[in-house]
């Protein structure tokens, strides 16, 4: 169901109708609509979702700054940046096939970006409560570092950037609900769902290429 397009239809047709509903601003549902095209593209290995990934976190830094969610700003920022960067490797590393290969973290390369995610959120939930008046310092700072690095790993085309999207859509589902992003909320959930899609569709997309891809060791080949 998630790969047909009618999804996209009708997920598109819940953000505008719940925006106008909850009077959100206009930003905001087009934000939404353009998170939800994006994610499904990206599941879909199609190389335009970045078109896409750039409008969304465009709008996404607008927003989190009338928020005062100051660390994701600051993760929209280099995520547009890695949306580029995406576009650029995905092409260039192709090869025959439309895009790049997906390819696996080893298991140190597991360990070595889950040490970076808790010691970068830890550093920056410190700066923000001594800085900055952020509304949510902590989730704020984890989903700000978690985004980071689910954005790098997914630049790169590494499967394992699907489990940290999955986990920060959850994340996203409480940040949104307690400072009243409604309709991010459901955009959110709608991204949750397509990603777990998009990691299943990956997995089975490098099980049957049948081709051997080298596993990515630790922090410098990820």
């Amino acid at each position: 169901m998630i790969k047909n397009p009618l999804f996209v239809v009708i997920a598109t047709i819940v953000c505008i109708v719940a925006g106008f509903f909850m009077k959100s601003s206009y930003i905001e549902i087009f934000a939404s609509v353009m998170g939800v095209l994006n994610v499904w593209l990206l599941a879909r290995q199609k190389v335009i979702n970045f078109l896409f990934g750039a409008i969304t976190v465009a709008s996404f830094m607008y927003i989190y700054f009338q928020t005062g969610l100051y660390a994701m700003v600051v993760l929209s920022f280099v995520q547009l940046l890695f949306n580029i960067f995406g576009w650029y490797y995905w092409v260039k590393n192709k090869g025959e096939e439309d895009v790049a290969p997906t390819t696996r973290l080893s298991t140190q390369g597991i360990i070595t970006w889950s040490a970076i995610i808790i010691v970068a959120t830890a550093i920056w939930s410190f700066l923000q409560l001594k800085y900055t008046n952020a509304t949510s310092p902590y989730l704020d700072a984890l989903v700000a570092v978690m985004g980071l690095v689910g954005q790098y790993l997914l630049s790169k085309k590494i499967l394992e950037n699907w489990y940290i999207w999955i986990g920060m859509n959850a994340i996203l589902l409480v940040v949104c609900a307690t400072t009243g992003l409604y309709v991010m909320f459901i955009l959110n959930l709608i991204n949750l769902f397509i990603c777990i899609d998009g990691l299943r569709e990956w997995k089975q997309d490098l099980n049957t290429n049948k081709q051997d891809t080298p596993s990515i060791e630790g922090l410098e080949n990820a």
